[in-house]
């Protein structure tokens, strides 16, 4: 009996088959051009933010570190001018330039060694 039952109430709901019948938008084709109308307004709408956004916001960084970096560089140059034509050497702290697992295979000083800003580890260590 059970078996009629279920029968009969599986007949009674008709199902939905297949995915345009189950998204209710109408046919294949509508839902492609539904979807290719959505990612054009996206694609505007990423543009404008990378033009009116990030643009901007890179060219207020780029002009912000390059007026701090012409501050560094002009305070710098006073120091040199002050000391000779070469930067005093910092305080030998002893947490700086620690080598606990020896030197580099290129000598003591770092693979991006310039005299004019670094300290020179290869003189300090003789």
């Amino acid at each position: 009996m059970s078996f009629v039952i279920r029968h009969a109430a599986q007949r009674a709901v008709p199902r939905a088959r297949g995915f345009a019948a189950a998204a209710g938008k109408g046919s294949y084709r509508e839902q492609q051009q539904a979807m290719v109308a959505h990612a054009a307004e996206t694609t505007e709408l990423w543009r404008k933010i990378s033009y009116f956004v990030c643009l901007p916001a890179i060219a207020a960084c780029v002009l912000w570190v390059r007026q701090v970096e012409s501050e560094h560089f002009a305070h710098q140059h006073h120091i040199m001018e002050e000391n000779g034509g070469k930067l005093p050497q910092p305080p030998a702290y002893e947490y700086l330039n620690r080598r606990a697992g020896g030197p580099f295979p290129w000598g003591n000083n770092t693979l991006f060694f310039n005299p004019k800003v670094n300290k020179d580890m290869e003189a300090a260590s003789e």
